[in-house]
């Protein structure tokens, strides 16, 4: 069933999707581990989550193109 609504909603879940996770990877890691050597750890965990993320905002902009209708 395409729908030109589900097709817009998704591509703006995927706008923020991508914007966060670009924050995550941008932005300043906070404390997931705590210690003098885990500051390298961190910025791992940080960027591996803001993949993530940006990951789940391609896959929402895949959905929406294939639930666009072309007419």
């Amino acid at each position: 069933m395409k729908s030109k609504v589900g097709a817009i909603v998704l591509m703006g879940v995927s706008v923020l999707f991508a914007l966060w996770g670009l924050s995550i990877i941008l932005g300043t890691p906070e404390r997931i581990l705590s210690g003098g050597s885990a500051d390298a750890y961190n910025y791992l965990i940080a960027v591996g989550k803001g993949t993530g993320l940006i990951c789940v905002g391609i896959i929402a902009a895949v959905l929406a193109s294939a639930l666009n209708p072309k007419n």
